[in-house]
């Protein structure tokens, strides 16, 4: 699926949105994964999206974690103790965007 970065951060914020509201703010890993492939296909039938994240889709072309338009704080993204997973919903949605032109999230053309 072909997203541009703000369809990318808009989805992002609707799923993790919708989550809380139907999970609470400390859902398990596995209502996680569960809620999100159910939310993919309720919104989107039909399409895959990589690791079930709007934002792994956006850099799925780049360096996925290194490239995502969030700033995760280190180690939340896949690593960390604390990651998506376990981390509160609420502290997901907070991080803040990644800066466009930091070196290290830069769009190609067609490349």
């Amino acid at each position: 699926m072909e997203l541009t970065r703000e369809e990318a951060l808009k989805y992002h914020r609707q799923m993790w949105e919708d989550m809380q509201k139907e999970l609470g703010d400390e859902p398990t890993g596995r209502a996680r994964i569960l809620f999100k492939e159910k939310w993919i296909s309720e919104h989107f039938p039909g399409e895959k999206i990589c690791n079930d994240c709007f934002l792994c889709e956006f850099t799925t072309d780049r360096r996925c974690c290194t490239d995502c338009p969030i700033e995760w704080d280190y180690g939340w993204c896949e690593k960390g103790e604390r990651n998506w997973r376990n981390a509160p919903i609420s502290k997901i949605l907070a991080l803040p965007e990644r800066k466009e032109n930091d070196g290290t999230n830069k769009q190609t053309s067609g490349d």
